[in-house]
């Protein structure tokens, strides 16, 4: 692939990150507002993409916004929120059409960053707020997600798993925001959230495809003018890890039961390693040998052999110490899983697993790294991940690492697993 990175730069509190790759006829810019999770706005910053995209001082409604970008020869925009480790990340990406393969067309990309200004920087709002339909559309389609989310069982355990894994934690707070938060939420209030994460947020600014750097960085210099002054204590790279990992002191298990007839477990592990540490690749490949793909430990014991489980699996965490296994099971085979499930983290820990799943897991995990770098939205997705764990690290050093991976490096990692907490949701009756 050909993949030319150039020089950053730092300008108007925005560091600009300009990714020249001749393979694509589109151009993706993504801005990126990251701060530290906080429990006391981050229901608010989940309304943030939905208000934003409504409209603006000059394209006043959804609807000028949509004609603004069909002008801008079809140019698709997305607004999104979400947490990685320790740090909230809002998400403003904008893909457009390359004016190099235009005719006549010089100015594009200097229209598209007049239009991020304007929507970033100069937002509709209404006296001292933004504007107050607007606000209660996205409460009101916040509050149904959040409801929806607490019906789904599976992604309750989840989050009830952290809950009590993570407490005292940046990690316990849940990214989609708290349900008793809504309504106290008023324009004014929301307003002030925004304009203090413009103001105290690490801004990056992507721009990835076949551009000339030098004359993009110029062009974002220039037109994307509104960012506040704001604050020196704006976030350096590294902050979404965690700054220590955590020991178990006591296991302890935490059951709750509920009106379902497919019970949830979720038991969350401490790792002791995190993405800069060096078994941390190892412990990539250990986690999905146990329950990353259809021939894992997990699959082929839990599901397959015995029966017990309709979905199980094993899921590390990139910016945390944690690896948590989940499956939906019957009420009564909670005992008989548990053991299963002890038996193949200690066979993942003794190494005792088979060639074929080491070398087929290996080949899965490159094949997938490799094709992240296939697209303009997974090669941003890696050079940001750099930002926020504070590593020079790339993706292709990461499939080197993967493929001199051996059964010892695994063994060395995974032998740092220890439980921290379980959670079984149950049906009523099985207590």
């Amino acid at each position: 692939m050909s993949l030319l990175k150039s020089a950053d730069a730092t300008m108007n509190n925005l560091n600009v990150h300009v990714i020249e790759n001749k393979n694509f006829k589109t151009v993706t810019v993504e801005l990126k507002f990251q701060t530290l999770v906080d429990r006391a706005t981050i229901t608010e910053r989940n309304l943030l993409p939905g208000v934003l995209r409504a409209g603006t001082k000059r394209f006043p409604t959804a609807a000028a916004i949509q004609d603004e970008l069909d002008d801008l020869y079809g140019a698709s925009l997305l607004l999104y929120q979400s947490v990685s480790g320790n740090c909230h990340i809002l998400t403003v990406q904008i893909e457009f059409a390359n004016e190099r393969f235009i005719e006549n067309e010089n100015s594009l990309e200097e229209n598209i960053f007049g239009f991020l200004n304007e929507l970033l920087f100069n937002p509709k709002i209404s006296q001292d707020g933004f504007d107050k339909h607007t606000v209660a559309q996205e409460k009101e389609k916040l509050r149904k997600n959040l409801k929806a989310s607490k019906d789904d069982k599976s992604s309750y355990a989840g989050e009830r798993l952290i809950d009590e894994m993570a407490i005292g934690e940046l990690y316990s707070i849940h990214p989609s925001g708290y349900l008793e938060d809504i309504d106290s939420i008023t324009e004014a209030g929301l307003y002030a959230t925004y304009k203090t994460l413009l103001e105290t947020a690490r801004i990056d600014v992507f721009v990835a495809g076949d551009v000339n750097p030098e004359e993009t960085k110029e062009l974002i210099g220039t037109v994307l003018s509104g960012v506040p002054v704001g604050s020196e204590k704006r976030l350096r790279g590294g902050a979404a890890l965690p700054s220590e990992v955590k020991l178990v002191e006591t296991a302890k298990t935490i059951r709750e039961t509920d009106e379902i007839q497919q019970a949830k477990l979720h038991i969350g592990y401490r790792t002791q390693t995190i993405f800069t540490d060096e078994d941390f690749e190892a412990l990539m490949i250990g986690s999905m040998i146990l329950g990353g793909h259809a021939g894992s430990l997990l699959f082929t014991t839990v599901r397959e052999q015995h029966s017990l489980a309709y979905y199980v699996g094993a899921d590390l965490d990139l910016y945390s110490d944690k690896m948590i296994i989940f499956c939906g099971i019957a009420p009564k085979d909670y005992e008989k899983t548990v053991k299963i499930i002890d038996e193949q983290v200690a066979i993942l820990k003794a190494g005792t697993f088979s060639d074929e799943v080491l070398e087929d897991t290996k080949a899965m995990m490159i094949g997938s790294y490799q094709q992240a770098l296939d697209g303009i939205g997974g090669i941003i997705s890696t050079e940001y991940q750099k930002i926020l764990t504070g590593t020079s690290k790339s993706p292709q050093d990461m499939i080197e690492k993967f493929k001199s991976i051996t059964r010892d490096d695994i063994q060395r990692a995974t032998s740092k697993l220890e439980r921290d907490t379980t959670f079984f949701l149950t049906s009523k009756g099985e207590e």
